[in-house]
């Protein structure tokens, strides 16, 4: 019996308490205070969409001057 191979109970103990502490102090990160990494990745976003939208604004404004020069209007 001493020659036999296994996982002991400590060694599987140990490492699903160092799993959960890990995946604690990820999901702690990712959803936790005002500078998580979602909140960061949605403002980001919005701040993306706006200027994004203030170029389709900029891009039809020269588009509208030079139809009206060109009297393609």
């Amino acid at each position: 019996m001493k020659n036999e191979r296994g996982i002991t109970l400590i060694a599987l103990v140990t490492t699903t308490l160092i799993l959960s502490i890990i995946a604690g102090v990820s999901i702690k990160i990712a959803l936790g205070d005002d500078n998580s990494v979602v909140r960061e990745v949605t403002n980001a976003t919005e701040t993306q969409q706006y200027m994004v939208n203030q170029e389709k604004q900029k891009t039809s404004n020269v588009i509208e001057k030079y139809e009206e020069e060109w009297g393609l209007s």
